[in-house]
């Protein structure tokens, strides 16, 4: 089965529910594949903020069982694609781990807009955005995943 991994800061936002919403819609879809998430600056087992849960929630993913994990080279390295939430994500996840540079990029043209410290309504936004990123690229998936 593929994986796909999705990067961001800290992995309790974007990230996790970008893999919360894609496991979910590929799931619908009967889709053999299946997503991870990591930060870069991550801490290692923070839960998915309460925001985050509600948001991801209304595209039929569960984060309550989500443990934040930092970018490591056996994860990035098992991954067919690697999604990063904005360029300067792809920047430092490339000077990091060079060797993903064929088969990382962003999530959307724009970068996703971070919704840490906002309200619900702001991380409600932020999951709209993803989750339209993600149908777009399910919508795509071919096996390849492009």
């Amino acid at each position: 089965m593929d994986t796909v991994v999705f990067v961001c800061t800290g992995n309790t936002c974007r990230s996790a529910m970008a893999e919360g919403i894609f496991n979910a819609m590929a799931s619908e879809r009967h889709l053999k594949v299946k997503a991870a998430s990591c930060g870069l600056s991550a801490f290692p087992g923070d839960t998915a903020t309460e925001a985050a849960k509600r948001a991801a929630k209304q595209y039929g993913a569960d984060l309550s069982a989500h443990r934040s994990r930092r970018a490591n080279e056996y994860l990035l390295e098992e991954a067919k694609f690697i999604y990063c939430m904005t360029k300067a994500h792809l920047q430092a996840l490339l000077e990091q781990f060079p060797a993903c540079a064929g088969k990382a990029s962003c999530l959307g043209k724009q970068d996703i807009s971070d919704p840490w410290g906002g309200s619900q309504a702001v991380y409600d936004r932020t999951a709209k955005e993803i989750a339209e990123e993600i149908s777009r690229l399910l919508d795509q998936w071919n096996g390849e995943g492009k």
